[in-house]
């Protein structure tokens, strides 16, 4: 455990990590500055949780001395190129995201869950598997509270959604489990290739040691060449049976060999998430949960007790025989084409936001297959209705309240209505909470009022 008694520090980029690291940096003796381009009054409410004694530099970066600093803590909105953070390691500055920073302090064992898709659910649901197991599992990190918020706190084990952004500032960060869930492009915008990105999320196990866990999909081409250290142990998830230990699907059941041979986990039915991409989700928290020691009885009583979580294939409604369905956190190509899987041809897609620099053409060839029509929103909405070319009927609308009108204009009923952007949220809403919850309300006012648009 690191004292930090006498060393200047920075923390650059607020925000609920920003704030977390101060306060730990702090708590073990720094002298701490924190700076953001954020003014003052933008960053309200963090500020407020700031110990007295941390210095403020806001609304850029003036003033700030890298040779001043001897360490640098840094949030995930904060590019790892930016000129403040390049002008830190040129001056001999120890860089590291904040997850780095609290792995250096945590006592408890850390399941760390990456990948482009699917980790907030599957983190939620290993932690839950955890807790019907009687361990007192702490959850957050991308999620929820930051990982410096659980130094000093008693723990069985630490569950932890970690992103591509975290991954770039480690050092040392070892998981006892990690997950790699899947790598499509994503977040194109800031790492510029696929290969910068698969290898940001192979960093997730890089430090792994003799009796550690790697949990890989079988069935994804990127983590299938993943090559982690021969000391670990390494678990396969995937819809067919792969011939090596892990977790696969057959007969209707998902089944599992860690060592001891198969058993059986939980029937597929009682899986109320739709969609394919959510079996490969509840596998590998499976895989997790019984790494960690948690007994495949209580995995299935987790798995019949989950409804899914916020913006992830939440039913909002059924209107005149449509449903609604809020998947706002597909944020990229690839998590709308698997939200598409389920249907055929009876669903509408809301789909568009801000870029991420994706290529659509995957997306559209998808849309053609499963979707009946499409409502386009947002600054990708040319770019999605170019990838489309003569796909008919798609339409184009200036808010989502219009977008959800112009989709039940294209329904019948027995038809669904799918909000599942494949695109971040920043050119219209806080984030993509605050785009599903203008989702979710749009749908239950239109509910209540009479249809003559229909």
């Amino acid at each position: 455990m690191t004292d930090y008694a006498g060393i200047r520090a920075i923390v650059v980029g607020l925000a609920r990590s920003g704030v977390s690291a101060a306060r730990l940096l702090v708590s073990r003796g720094a002298s701490v500055t924190v700076t953001d381009t954020r003014s003052g009054a933008e960053l309200g409410e963090f500020l407020k949780e700031l110990p007295a004694e941390v210095n403020r530099v806001l609304g850029g970066h003036d003033g700030i001395k890298p040779g001043d600093y001897a360490l640098a803590v840094t949030s995930p909105g904060v590019w790892w190129d930016s000129p403040l953070l390049t002008a830190l390691r040129n001056a001999g500055v120890s860089v590291i995201s904040e997850v780095e920073l609290a792995c250096r302090h945590l006592t408890a064992p850390l399941i760390a869950i990456t990948g482009a898709n699917g980790k907030t659910t599957t983190t939620t649901l290993t932690g839950m598997m955890l807790k019907a197991g009687g361990l007192n599992a702490f959850v957050g990190g991308n999620i929820g509270d930051p990982l410096c918020g659980a130094v000093g706190e008693s723990h069985d084990w630490i569950v932890a959604e970690i992103s591509s952004f975290q991954l770039e500032g480690i050092v040392a960060f070892r998981p006892r489990i990690s997950l790699v869930l899947n790598v499509t492009p994503d977040h194109m915008d800031r790492h510029a290739t696929m290969e910068t990105y698969s290898a940001l999320k192979a960093r997730v196990f890089e430090n792994q040691r003799d009796g550690d866990v790697v949990i890989l999909n079988a069935e994804d081409p990127v983590t299938k060449a993943f090559a982690p250290h021969k000391s670990t142990r390494v678990l396969w998830f995937g819809h067919a049976p792969h011939g090596k230990q892990g977790a696969w699907t057959q007969g209707g059941m998902a089944l599992a060999d860690v060592g001891a041979g198969a058993v059986e986990l939980f029937r597929l039915d009682d899986l109320k998430v739709p969609g394919s991409h959510n079996v490969e989700n509840a596998l590998a928290a499976s895989l997790a949960a019984l790494s960690a020691g948690v007994a495949p009885a209580v995995i299935n009583e987790t798995i019949r007790a989950f409804n899914g979580l916020p913006h992830r294939m939440e039913k909002v409604a059924s209107i005149n025989g449509v449903t609604y369905i809020n998947d706002s956190k597909g944020t990229n190509a690839d998590a709308t084409v698997k939200s598409l899987s389920p249907y055929d041809r009876n669903v509408i897609l809301i789909a568009g936001g801000s870029s991420k620099g994706a290529d659509f053409s995957q997306l559209a060839k998808v849309i053609r297959q499963r979707a009946k029509g499409v409502a386009l929103i947002g600054k990708t909405a040319p770019a999605i209705a170019d990838a489309l070319g003569d796909f008919e009927p798609k339409a184009t609308a200036i808010d989502m309240e219009s977008a959800i009108r112009v989709a039940t204009q294209m329904a019948e009923p027995g038809d669904t209505v799918l909000l599942s952007p494949a695109c971040a949220s920043f050119d219209m809403f806080r984030n993509y909470e605050h785009r599903g919850d203008v989702f979710r309300e749009a749908v239950l006012a239109m509910g209540k009022e009479p249809a003559p648009w229909r």
